[in-house]
């Protein structure tokens, strides 16, 4: 089993974003150090409180510079609101700076305020994702490269650097409705899988759809990972543990609650209404003392057949530094060996 860290960024009235991304930044040190497997970046855009991480990929390349072994992923890329052949590029020069330690993480995106913002009509997105994931995965692969398609056309073109991983870093699709589980199967990809966004019923119906697409498109499922997210905070005693992630949690789903009620709607909004923290902890999320927190995983593990887990931390990013570092290093010391 092997374990990542995930960072979304939000950002409450009285922290900055410098403050946010430099604890990041810290954090990623932090889990290089203590042997966890991967350092993921969300991509969100317009909405502070939500996130501050619009621009991942430089925030990656920071992380890129102040660790060693980690991998460096997106989770995700919003493919559709990017130029493909400036994408490839930026994914490729992110895995020559972190010597061949980047993950490629991409994803349609769910929410209208992003895609209103960028100029791009929503009902263009799933054209639009799976155009630009050929487009970037030609880009790696090929040189003297053209495509033409509905959205993007580019002729005769070779990027550079190349990635240093061939033939390309690894590819992980996040999926958010019922119908993605089934295409990242065809398409043969690693997945990316968040229950608390699709539920528990979702994402075990999810998993049962691409497993059967991979076996129809003879993928080998051996060869590919899924990566399940889970809301953590581990600490010494469980009201602890449930007071501090009470806290971050109700900010989280407020927030949420917040984008639900204007124009921004997506499906984790609309979902938070019917949610609260103690939900959220006994379903989705793993909160508690290590033995707890050990359990739960060991649960989740055997409902969801994970190869790996990724690790929400401070999910309302409401929790002093200290303290998310001090789960982290407990959740290092204790956790982790359950599943070696």
């Amino acid at each position: 089993m092997e374990f990542g860290v995930f960072y979304q960024l939000p950002c409450a009235v009285e922290q900055t974003p410098a403050a946010r991304i430099q604890d990041t930044i810290a954090q990623c040190q932090l889990a290089d150090e203590l042997g966890f497997d991967a350092a993921w970046l969300a991509e969100l855009h317009f909405n502070p409180r939500f996130s501050v991480l619009s621009a991942p990929l430089m925030i990656a390349s920071a992380v890129a510079q102040a660790t060693k072994r980690i991998r460096i992923g997106n989770a995700i890329n919003l493919l559709p609101l990017h130029q493909p052949v400036r994408l490839a590029e930026e994914v490729a020069t992110l895995d020559v700076l972190s010597g061949g330690r980047a993950i490629f993480g991409v994803g349609r995106g769910s929410m209208p305020t992003h895609f209103a913002g960028y100029g791009i009509d929503q009902e263009e997105g799933r054209e639009r994702f799976i155009e630009g994931l050929e487009l970037v995965l030609g880009s790696w692969g090929q040189d003297d490269f053209s495509y033409k398609g509905k959205f993007y056309q580019s002729y005769g073109y070779s990027i550079t650097p190349k990635p240093i991983q061939q033939p390309h870093p690894p590819v992980y699709v996040a999926a958010n409705s019922a119908d993605t589980f089934g295409i990242v199967g065809e398409l043969g990809h690693n997945i990316l899988v968040a229950p608390t966004i699709v539920t528990t019923q979702g994402a075990l119906t999810g998993l049962a759809s691409y497993r059967a697409e991979l076996a129809e498109n003879d993928h080998e499922e051996s060869k590919l990972n899924v990566n399940v997210n889970v809301p953590i905070h581990v600490v010494a005693t469980e009201k602890e543990a449930r007071a501090a992630f009470t806290k971050t949690i109700d900010n989280y789903l407020e927030t949420l609650r917040e984008i639900g009620r204007d124009r921004g709607a997506s499906r984790g909004s609309s979902r938070a209404d019917n949610l609260d923290a103690e939900a959220v902890i006994e379903e989705f999320a793993a909160v508690g003392t290590p033995n707890q927190v050990s359990e739960k995983l060991d649960k989740l593990r055997k409902m969801y057949g994970p190869q790996e887990f990724m690790c929400w931390f401070n999910i309302g990013g409401m929790l002093p530094n200290v303290e998310v570092e001090n789960s982290m290093r407990l959740f290092a010391k204790e956790v982790m060996p359950w599943f070696q």
